[in-house]
């Protein structure tokens, strides 16, 4: 895994909604703490795991 884009094991079943919401939170928490540059990284994978992911790193 390491620094591997997150890959998903079957393209065709839907997006990973739920794994997005928790890396979106986390980043959240990320800002909070004033951890900017972690968060921009949780907001980009949760975008990626789910491409309607409102959010993100515009304005950081």
């Amino acid at each position: 895994m390491g620094n591997r884009p997150h890959e998903k094991t079957c393209p065709d079943f839907p997006t990973d909604t739920f794994g997005a919401i928790e890396l979106a939170a986390e980043a959240l928490k990320l800002l909070k703490d004033g951890k900017i540059e972690q968060a921009k990284t949780k907001f980009k994978q949760a975008r990626e795991w789910d491409d309607k992911m409102v959010g993100g790193d515009e304005g950081l």
